[in-house]
């Protein structure tokens, strides 16, 4: 199995203004980051609108990307939800469709402790056998679930539990995580602002949402991270923060969609009730990527 290397994009759902699933926008938007280098897709995750859709819709979309790819590169597939048998039935598709590994959030809206968080992950590891690698995902922001380090030590002990995206700005524990955890634990960095200081602690990856509109920095960054570059790591950094900032670092979807209409894709939409940008927000984000183009590349 693959494991999540170098810079994975939390690829965007693309919808029509009906709502309904945009199969060309989403062929064209991978097309997009495979010709400028993304190493690999992270799909029906946070980014990807995966609570919005139905279970039927994620297996289709599923299904789509993974067909389309075809091998271009490796596709992570989001499998995490509430109740466990979502999850699991999630799990037991991504076995007929040719993904390189899974990932799960920890569940939401209803608190959880640290046992029953345990025990989510227990019972997804046991699902998922010798067929397929699972990655956890903590997002506690989002969830207000938090996986602790104690956990996680604990259940990377299991054989198919392979890492973690840490989507925390929080760079003492992604330290703790790295220290914490055996060596062949993945911690991938889910915070963009923290991409590099996370890759020079021992991050193997980074899961990205930004990196659907400005793919190139991204992979600049990490190619520069393998060679040692540190002076052009910091750089790349300060452009990424600033991309981060333009596009409400993924707090609004429809700015990472309209943002990529600027850039010259088919458009695509959120579906409801996350609502699209007005005509002054998209004014000011049209300048503000336009002039990230100017200056940058």
């Amino acid at each position: 199995m693959d494991r999540i290397k170098g810079i994975s994009a939390a690829l965007l759902t693309p919808f029509n203004q009906d709502g309904e699933l945009d199969f060309k926008a989403l062929e064209e938007h991978c097309d997009f980051l495979i010709d400028k280098g993304i190493h690999s897709l992270y799909i029906l995750g946070t980014t990807g609108e995966s609570f919005l859709m139905s279970v039927e819709e994620r297996q289709r979309f599923a299904k789509h990307v993974v067909d389309y790819v075809s091998g271009r590169v490796p596709v992570f597939m989001h499998i995490g939800d509430i109740p466990t048998r979502n999850a699991i039935e999630m799990l037991e598709f991504a076995k007929t469709i040719d993904v390189s590994g899974v990932g799960a959030i920890t569940p939401f809206y209803y608190g959880m402790n640290q046992d029953e968080l345990y025990t989510y992950y227990h019972d997804l590891s046991q699902a998922a056998g010798d067929q397929l690698d699972l990655y956890l995902y903590n997002l506690p922001g989002c969830t207000t679930n938090d996986l602790l380090p104690e956990t996680i030590v604990e259940l990377a002990k299991l054989d198919n539990i392979i890492g973690i995206k840490n989507s925390m700005d929080d760079m003492v524990r992604l330290c703790n995580l790295v220290d914490q955890t055996p060596d062949d634990f993945d911690v991938i960095q889910g915070s963009d602002i923290l991409l590099s200081s996370g890759l020079l602690y021992g991050a193997t990856g980074s899961v990205s949402g930004n990196s659907n509109v400005f793919p190139e920095f991204f992979v600049q960054l990490y190619d520069a991270y393998l060679d040692g570059d540190i002076k052009e790591v910091k750089r790349i950094q300060k452009i990424i923060s600033e991309v981060a900032m333009v596009l409400k670092n993924g707090s609004n979807l429809a700015y990472f969609k309209r943002a990529l209409e600027i850039r010259g894709l088919r458009p695509s939409y959120t579906r409801k009730p996350i609502k699209d940008l007005n005509k002054d927000q998209f004014s000011e984000l049209e300048k503000s990527i336009k002039e990230i183009e100017n200056k940058y590349l």
